[in-house]
């Protein structure tokens, strides 16, 4: 065959790329070789990278391109606001202002537990449900604390370094020589030592520890205990 341009060349019919080969020069290896259209291509592949392969319509990914979709595609809300950092290809996404409704409530929202359905595990503190749960309760359920629990052990041990002066006076009063004295001056009574000389006081004895001397005319209208069938001596003092 003459040399001749490919475009002069006439027709040779179908080809099968996997079965007619045709004569390649690879000039890295300064060989000719005979293959076909599929090894060839498979070559191609290998030795070349999306690098070497122009961009067709599917375009290739870059940062940018993904920048710039999803800040095309994004619509601020109600109370949000977007800002795109084009330098740093970054996007925020902000909150404005106060929500727009809580349960029916607009504008600056407070909420407490009003507004908040009681639910079935957390539920809401009442007088009425403490004092169900205290009431079956005891001191068994609650741990010691510097609060101690009473024993008599404790008890005892605590009253042995006590005295009647740590014991408040009630109405039990305590003993004095003073309040002692007091009754009996209130009950014409007077100490040891000092003169009996008053009516229906008692008499002292003298130095000889004997009733002193008594005025017989005051003894009128003694009882005489009965007869016991002895006799029945009276004393005067004349």
């Amino acid at each position: 065959m003459a040399n001749q341009k490919i475009s002069q060349l006439e027709p040779i019919g179908t080809i099968d790329p996997n079965q007619d080969s045709f004569v390649v020069v690879d000039y890295s290896e300064n060989l000719t070789k005979r293959t076909n259209l599929a090894n060839i291509g498979q070559r191609v592949l290998e030795a070349n990278t999306t690098t070497n392969l122009a961009e067709g319509t599917n375009l290739y990914f870059t940062d940018t391109r993904v920048y710039t979709k999803v800040k095309a595609s994004l619509v601020a809300g109600s109370n949000t606001s977007i800002t795109f950092d084009d330098i740093n290809q970054t996007i925020t996404i902000a909150s404005q202002g106060n929500v727009q409704s809580v349960n029916g409530e607009t504008g600056e929202v407070v909420l407490d537990t009003d507004d908040i359905a009681e639910g079935l595990t957390n539920v809401y503190y009442t007088d009425a449900r403490f004092d169900a749960r205290l009431a079956t309760k005891s001191t068994d359920d609650i741990t010691e604390g510097t609060n101690l629990y009473y024993t008599d052990a404790r008890f005892d041990s605590r009253l042995a370094t006590k005295t009647t002066d740590d014991l408040t006076e009630g109405t039990n009063e305590y003993y004095t020589d003073a309040k002692v004295e007091a009754v009996l001056t209130a009950q014409s009574v007077t100490k040891q030592g000092n003169t009996f000389n008053g009516a229906e006081q008692l008499v002292q004895l003298d130095a000889s520890a004997k009733l002193p001397a008594v005025d017989g005319s005051n003894l009128t209208n003694l009882p005489i205990p009965p007869s016991t069938g002895g006799n029945l001596y009276l004393f005067y003092n004349y």
